[in-house]
């Protein structure tokens, strides 16, 4: 293989072939890299950081514009807010496993940085129709399908190449984690969201279309951080032809099935995706407004208020290098989460609703830390790619049954009565993880290095 880690390879003095990437690692005292190479290495993961801000301060503004534009322009009934919804996260599900594969046998620097520019032209392509007066339906809808099938492949080419990022940082003496990598990558995904969330709260005041070409232009110099990035390890499995792709994805399904955490992890995440993301992304807008009558503005201060509270869970978790039990971390925060979801459904003045969708923020902002982490720490290294892309799946095929089924519900029941329906299910799921799986039980280790194996079932 000819790429960016040949040459790292190159800038080593002592090492073996490392379990993790095929690259050479330091064993005894340590490898002794080239000035360049540190350089490289200490910029990667800034740069690594510029790239999620792009991806995510992009995606936060569109989380208040895309409902924004339908529920207060087009005034859409709920079902049509959940559909709509639901189109945007429908093409996951179609295209999220080739993305696992893709980012796999291609080089994800390169994937980021096509990815970034491609995202940039559909929210550039509903500026200019805003702009000139003639937006519709089908064209939120085509906007829909478009950014859903490019963060189909983006999410598990960029979330791969974490791990790499944190295995070369650790050659050049770091003690960071892996669990450490995650945090600081999810403490910098919600702050960009919430950064999105405010620019895209603007709208009733500066107008939809020139946030949106902003937006556009956040998320395509995300290109640009992505070029500092390494050439990452492109796996080989030896298969030619279109079978190839299929046999690639049935190694990742195969391993997912075998390995008890990673299936319970899919099948949560799932859950997650039909009750928790249905009431997010179809609940709270009809709710800001129908029950509170507010505009952009409003919309904004729900999903700041959410993810400034997961902002503050992730620095907290953050400060731990690992942490023993996360299986018991993750479904505690969840089960706080579903019973603030529970309580939303009340008569409550706006100051405790958005109290409640801070507390909402905390439970979810540990839940999504610790979930990623666990999943990235078993999956087997040369399928990573691949079983982040199933784990996902279980999340995006969630979420558009979940859009669906929330906005026919809030056209039957009402934005409030609705609420039942995330919560309880929520808690369901939660009581049958802690019985039924060994999530509740896992135990990983305190620290988490290149090559090590992780545990596969309960401790």
């Amino acid at each position: 293989m000819s790429n960016g880690l040949d040459k790292l390879d190159e800038e080593i003095t002592e090492g073996a072939q490392s379990p993790i990437t095929g690259m050479s690692t330091a064993i005894g005292a340590g490898a002794i890299l080239s000035s360049g190479a540190r350089r490289r290495i200490i910029i990667e993961l800034p740069a690594y950081m510029l790239v999620q801000v792009a991806w995510f301060t992009a995606f936060g503004a569109q989380m208040v514009l895309f409902p924004y534009i339908l529920k207060n322009q087009l005034e859409v009934s709920g079902t049509l807010l959940g559909v709509a919804q639901m189109a945007l996260a429908a093409p996951s599900v179609v295209f999220i496993l080739l993305g696992g594969v893709v980012a796999e046998r291609a080089d994800g620097k390169w994937l980021l940085v096509l990815f970034h520019v491609l995202a940039g032209l559909p929210a550039a392509a509903l500026a200019w129709v805003l702009n000139i007066g003639g937006i519709e339906y089908w064209m939120m809808l085509a906007y829909a399908v478009a950014m859903g099938t490019i963060g189909a492949f983006m999410m598990p080419a960029r979330d791969s190449i974490l791990n790499e990022v944190v295995e070369r940082r650790q050659l050049a003496g770091s003690q960071l984690t892996l669990q450490q990598g995650v945090a600081f990558a999810t403490l910098a995904q919600f702050a960009a969201q919430i950064v999105g969330l405010w620019i895209g709260g603007m709208a009733s005041t500066m107008g939809v279309w020139p946030l949106l070409a902003i937006q556009g232009g956040i998320v395509a110099a995300g290109a640009i951080a992505a070029l500092f990035l390494d050439s990452t390890q492109m796996i080989s499995t030896g298969r030619k032809g279109i079978g190839a792709v299929f046999g690639d994805i049935a190694d990742g399904m195969k391993c997912v099935r075998k390995n008890p955490i990673l299936l319970s992890m899919v099948m949560c995440m799932f859950g997650v995706g039909v009750f928790v993301i249905g009431a997010f992304l179809v609940v709270l807008p009809i709710i800001n407004a129908d029950v509170y009558n507010h505009n952009s503005a409003g919309l904004r201060d729900i999903f700041v208020t959410f993810w400034a509270g997961a902002f503050c869970s992730s620095v907290t978790v953050s400060r731990f290098r690992s942490i023993a039990r996360p299986g018991r971390l993750m479904l505690g925060s969840q089960l706080i989460g579903a019973i603030a979801i529970l309580v939303l459904a009340t008569d409550a003045p706006y100051w405790l609703f958005l109290c409640l969708i801070f507390l909402f923020g905390l439970a979810g902002g540990i839940s999504i830390m610790m979930s990623r982490t666990v999943v990235q720490n078993a999956a087997p290294p040369a399928l990573l790619a691949r079983v982040l892309s199933i784990y996902q799946l279980g999340f995006m095929a969630g979420a558009p049954i979940g859009a669906a089924l929330m906005g026919v519900i809030a056209d039957q029941a009402g934005p409030r009565g609705v609420i039942f329906v995330p919560s309880v299910g929520m808690i369901a799921m939660i009581l049958w993880m802690i019985a039924f799986t060994p999530i509740w039980n896992m135990k990983m280790r305190a620290t988490s290095q290149p090559g090590d194996q992780p545990p596969t079932g309960p401790g």
